[in-house]
């Protein structure tokens, strides 16, 4: 914006000086000065995928090994959890009680089925690496298959009966998640590995 001004700058004072081909000049001469305040390079931008949590959102499709964003399609009220430090013994000081809060939530991932979740990132954070940890899955996963059924812990809140079973969509399902004592749900990433993608 500061280069179209200065440049306007120069055509105007350029005009005024010898008409239209001062202006021109004018134009030149501004472009060129204001070309040196400005910085060389494509702008550089954070991670897009965000997390979302409404109706109607499209279905992504994963190809081969593909980083995803997740929509929330389910989640439980919060559930309050107490975690006490100090006061004990002589001079222990008094007792600390932070509140903290637990969910149950599902997050639809992408159009199944697949073959897993390699990585999830949560607020930017790796939280599982399949290539590194034994036990990767923070959740249970449903790889999108045409016999899927239910998930219990949600069947447990609503009801039997009353849950889909999300036949042809991957979604995981967190259960008694710790959002800590900001009772935030944290922006979920995951690596997916479609079928075609090992």
């Amino acid at each position: 914006m500061a280069n179209l001004v200065i440049s306007g700058v120069g055509a105007a004072a350029g005009y005024f000086i010898g008409g239209p081909t001062g202006a021109q000049l004018g134009w030149m001469l501004g472009s060129y000065l204001s070309a040196d305040q400005a910085e060389p390079g494509q702008p550089t931008y954070g991670d897009l995928r965000v997390q979302t949590a409404s109706y109607g959102t499209n279905i992504p499709v994963a190809v081969g090994v593909q980083r995803v964003a997740g929509n929330v399609i389910w989640a439980s009220d919060k559930v309050p959890y107490e975690t006490r430090s100090g006061g004990g013994g002589k001079g222990g000081g008094p007792e600390t009680v932070t509140v903290g809060y637990k969910v149950n939530m599902a997050i639809a991932l992408c159009k199944g089925p697949i073959l897993g979740i390699r990585r999830v990132w949560g607020d930017g954070q790796i939280l599982v690496d399949a290539t590194v940890d034994a036990n990767p899955l923070i959740g249970t996963l449903y790889l999108g298959g045409n016999t899927q059924l239910p998930d219990p812990t949600m069947q447990s809140a609503l009801g039997a009966g009353n849950v889909p079973a999300y036949r042809g969509l991957a979604y995981i399902v967190l259960s008694g998640f710790d959002l800590g004592v900001s009772g935030r749900i944290p922006m979920f990433s995951f690596e997916v590995i479609e079928q075609g993608g090992v």
